[in-house]
């Protein structure tokens, strides 16, 4: 190919050249070509050969190089599509097509092809060249005074012709409507057809240049609203036809004006008609009227600029959409703004309610946390620093477009009828009978799944004369009151009572990011000794070298076959307020486990510490150790469930909420602010940032506010969140929250470059890992490919004006409590950029998806993992011991959460671990041939997407072979939380590309 000024050239083996346009081209020898002015450099002689012009259609019309060199002189040929104008006119008679655009035409070709020698220097090399050509053959008289004549014409008119080019804009309707959203949408089509309607304009990538605005269309209106108003088809296709000048270039932009009553939803748009084919822009939003937001909405097609590349026609535009989006900061936000800014969680109390109900702000020097979505709320009547709470369920304020779509709005009222009869019934039978409240065997627990909650006869009788809807649900929802069967117990109903079973959950379980490798023995705390006692753990080496397989405590060190889970200085601060707490019983825990030669891991001991009763005291620690008669297995029993309950609330409040919600939350918000729909980065991210601001909304609202969901289902109460300001405060740093470091932090892993991801797993039955490296590897190599193809040195990085802004507000705004740290990632380079960008996708994709959706399957028989203990471990001589020596299973079952607590538990992770039929998941796109214009990264997502089908085929493998011991056995679950696909429901598998739930 060779690439000339005003075209591609292409040579084949017959030596001829071929000149190429959109949909035609012409072929001849080099020497014809060049004659006629085609090629760069016209040195040919004429001769008498013919050139062939070949339409897209099948015909071939032969015509003489002089009638080309003739129409080269009638008209500027730097534009192919003047040459079909002209060779229609000048031979057919009639247009080609009534689409083609006629070219501006250049006054000084005009003059330098008369014969004008001064006008010669004002053009470029590749002009005066085709001038030059044209003079070494004199046309006929007739041909010199058209083209005389021609100029003249052109030269004084200077007219651009007009043509049409037509949008066809997809717009989603609700699948069910209220009647009020029926009534405005009938209201809506019968005024659009009065002229109440929708208008569309189409903007240039170019400027006008007498005006030095943005070329625009002619404003259209949408048309076949009225027409269309009773189709019940969830997607409706409406048409707007556009007259823009031939000189338009190509359109970058689609503004959108409603002047319904309603707002709607426009899917996408595409405008076909321009020389350059279709052109796509991807909408996805809502579009309020005008009544709202009186301004034109603007999408940008979807072809991807970096802010230096941008196009003049669309710099302004996309300035002032960036600054729509950010607000001014002031007021509260209506539920139709699309305004992205910060707040502290100053909202999650509620101190008009009652001192019990108020809590501390997070955000700010005292409790450093994330920031969160400014709702801009006004303040609480009992203390002014604390917002007022939008209680569930009126909606809190989410930008518009971030709000849940229908398909998830229907999978969360499904799950909210559901926690009703779920709910009703326990609270109904506590009410009445309190000593109903507790589990008296596991046989009650049991029956939750076989037959559900029953009402006694003599019970329902006494309800029925207050409540006649008792009977109503007993009798119409016999299976909505049974509970589904967690998966945990689905292959074998007793597995938890096991050491083995309660350590394998630890590398395969819903929290498998907290073991870590035993680096020194024995284990110490960093908590203040003045304050909480001397930091050596009670463990000491008489406790577990029984337990060793014939090894000494520092063999095992050294051959890395000692773990252990460490809640001790998470718990330890706070277990005194806990333990204040109605109902609410916790220690600061260690467990130390051992790895045998099966690869699988056995607990060898359990450190159970409260704090000092007086500073400096020593702490009332006690080791437990595997047992070797009745009495040892129910208090081993008992300690297994504080470290479970442990275990739950780090892994809610710390590894689940805090790292994969509340700290990504502030890039989201940063990236809609300062990341243009346009930047190739936003493109990137956009699909893994759906649905989590409302998602983090909602938690605020129902989950983790004072008297939620959290504080009741969970050991540490009311001071659970200050429990998630202390890790966030002590130990969250981004830069170690990527698989392959998080692994060396913990010492799960070395590194080891003869291995595949450059590590090797100490366990290498470490279901959670070995899947995780699998995804992990996938996303960094379509980052790294991604980033590569716009980022191709540090300078490129570096000067990104957008890029920059959105990680400086990330870190300097959103983490502004941990702004001046030293351990943030510098982004200068594209490694350093794909590298980042890489641990964004994990945490909002796998990692949340391995952290959440076992919640029910693996944590919905409570007995397994309490998330609560009501109980401490009874010791010999405490006014409890001899009640659970005579009934020590009724005394378990009384310190695990009571019949409401766990069902209501239950029934909120039901939900959490639900994928909605709309779900998007790892290697899908909704769009997944049109979300960017460049070809290369459509191809190289599909790479990717086929990458983690493979890694979702490697991962079946593993799971049905017999030698990985933590996920292949008898009554052994297979590990599936990081297989990329599921349906919708409770699957235990699945990785959606965001947080969604």
């Amino acid at each position: 190919m060779m690439n000339g000024i005003v075209g591609d050239y292409r040579m084949d083996d017959e030596g001829v050249v071929m000149r190429h346009f959109n949909s035609f081209e012409i072929t001849g020898t080099e020497a014809d070509l060049g004659s006629a002015g085609l090629l760069p450099a016209a040195t040919h002689p004429i001769n008498s050969s013919t050139v062939r012009v070949k339409e897209s259609n099948p015909l071939f019309f032969q015509i003489p190089c002089a009638i080309i060199l003739f129409l080269f002189q009638s008209w500027d040929f730097a534009d192919h599509r003047a040459f079909k104008i002209a060779f229609s006119m000048e031979i057919l008679g009639s247009s080609l097509s009534q689409r083609t655009l006629l070219p501006s035409t250049s006054s000084l070709l005009f003059r330098a092809a008369a014969g004008e020698q001064s006008s010669l220097r004002f053009l470029p090399v590749w002009e005066r060249r085709i001038c030059l050509a044209r003079r070494a053959v004199r046309p006929p008289v007739v041909a010199t005074m058209v083209l005389q004549e021609r100029a003249v014409s052109a030269e004084a008119e200077e007219k651009p012709v007009r043509f049409k080019v037509r949008a066809a804009v997809t717009v989603r309707r609700k699948k069910k409507e209220d009647l009020k959203e029926a009534a405005v949408n009938q209201f809506d089509a019968f005024f659009d057809k009065m002229g109440k309607n929708v208008v569309l304009e189409l903007i240039s990538t170019k400027l006008d240049r007498k005006t030095g605005k943005p070329k625009a269309s002619n404003r259209a209106e949408l048309r076949g609203w009225f027409e269309k108003k009773a189709a019940k088809a969830e997607r409706a296709v409406y048409t707007a036809d556009f007259s823009v000048d031939s000189d338009f270039g190509v359109p970058g932009a689609i503004t959108v004006l409603n002047r319904h009553h309603g707002e709607f939803f426009v899917e996408s748009v595409v405008v076909e008609g321009f020389a350059c084919g279709p052109v796509h822009f991807p909408c996805n939003s809502w579009v309020q009227p005008t009544r709202i937001h009186p301004t034109k909405r603007v999408f940008f097609s979807n072809k991807p600029y970096l802010p230096s590349e941008t196009p003049l026609g669309l710099r302004e535009l996309r300035q002032q959409e960036l600054k729509e989006l950010r607000g001014d900061g002031k007021g509260e936000r209506k539920p139709s703004d699309r305004v992205f800014d910060y707040g502290t969680y100053n909202d999650l109390g509620n101190p008009d309610r009652g001192i019990e109900f108020a809590r501390p702000t997070l955000g700010g020097e005292k409790k450093p946390y994330p920031r969160r979505l400014r709702t801009g709320r006004s303040p609480t009547i009992s203390d002014p620093e604390a917002e007022s709470r939008v209680e569930d369920p009126m909606p809190i304020y989410v930008p518009r477009d971030e709000r849940f779509e229908e398909g998830k709005e229907e999978m969360l009222a499904a799950g909210a009828r559901k926690a009703v009869l779920h709910n009703l019934v326990p609270l109904l039978l506590a009410g009445f009978c309190p000593d109903i409240n507790e589990f008296k065997s596991f046989h009650e627990v049991d029956n939750l799944f076989k037959e559900g909650l029953r009402l006694k006869q003599s019970l329902q009788d006494q309800l029925l004369h207050k409540l006649p809807l008792v009977s109503k649900i007993e009798e119409s929802s016999d299976g909505l009151l049974r509970y589904d069967t967690p998966n945990i117990i689905t292959k074998d109903k007793f597995a938890w009572l096991r050491d083995d079973e309660f350590a394998r959950q630890t590398l395969a379980g819903i929290n498998p990011v907290n073991i870590q490798r035993l680096q020194a023995f024995p284990p110490a705390s960093k908590l203040d000794p003045a304050v909480y006692g001397p930091p050596e753990s009670a463990i000491n080496e008489e406790h577990i070298v029984s337990h060793l397989d014939g090894m000494s405590v520092q063999q095992a060190l050294e051959e890395k076959k000692l773990f252990m889970l460490d809640f001790h200085d998470t718990y330890l601060p706070f277990v005194d307020r806990i333990n204040a707490q109605d109902g609410r019983k916790a220690y600061g825990t260690r467990t130390l486990f051992f790895l045998t030669k099966l690869g699988t891991l056995k607990p060898i001991a359990i450190e159970l510490s409260l704090p000092p009763t007086r500073p400096g005291d020593p702490r009332a620690n006690r080791v437990l150790t595997p047992p070797t008669d009745a009495t040892g297995n129910w208090l081993w029993q008992l300690a297994k469930a504080h470290v479970c309950s442990n275990d739950a609330g780090v892994h809610q409040l710390v590894n689940h909420w805090l790292k994969t919600h509340a700290c990504m939350e502030p890039f989201i918000v940063a990236a809609h602010r300062q990341l243009s729909a346009m930047h190739p980065v936003f493109k990137l991210l956009k699909p893994h940032m759906r649905y989590t601001l409302h998602v983090n909304a909602l938690a605020r609202q129902i989950l983790i506010s004072g008297g939620g969901v959290i504080e009741s289902g969970f050991s540490p109460g009311h001071v659970c969140m200050e429990i998630s300001t202390a890790a966030y405060r002590d130990h969250w740093r981004i830069d170690q929250e990527g698989l392959p470091a998080d692994l060396l932090r913990r010492g799960m892993a070395v590194e080891d470059e003869t291995r595949p991801y450059g590590l090797r797993l100490v366990i290498e039955d470490y279901p959670y890992a070995a899947d995780g490296l699998l995804l992990w590897s996938a996303i960094e190599k379509w980052v790294d490919k991604y980033v590569a193809a716009y980022y191709p040195d540090a300078d490129s990085v570096r000067f990104d004006s957008e890029l920059q802004s959105w990680y400086s507000e990330a870190v300097n705004v959103g983490h502004a409590d941990k702004r001046n740290a030293p351990w943030w990632p510098r982004l200068k380079s594209p490694g350093e950029l794909s590298a980042f960008l890489t641990t964004l996708v994990w945490l909002c994709s796998a990692q949340h998806a391995a952290l959440n959706f076992g919640q029910y399957p693996l944590g919905g028989y409570i007995p397994n993992r309490p998330p609560l203990m009501r109980r401490l471990v009874p010791a010999e001589g405490d006014p409890e011991y001899e009640y659970f020596r005579r009934d020590p299973a009724r005394y378990f079952l009384t310190s695990l959460p009571s019949l409401t607590q766990a069902t209501t538990f239950m029934t909120v992770i039901d939900t959490l671990s639900t994928h909605s039929a709309d779900e998007e998941y790892l290697g899908e796109r909704p769009d997944p041939y049109t979300w960017t214009a460049d070809g290369e990264m459509v191809e190289a997502f599909h790479e990717f997407a086929a990458e983690v089908r493979g890694a979702e085929a490697e991962i079946a493998r593993r799971n049905a072979d017999p030698a990985r011991r933590n996920r292949c056995g008898a009554g052994v679950l297979p590990y599936e939380l990081l297989a990329p696909s599921s349906g919708p429901g409770i699957t235990c598998r699945g990785v959606p590309n965001s947080v969604t739930i």
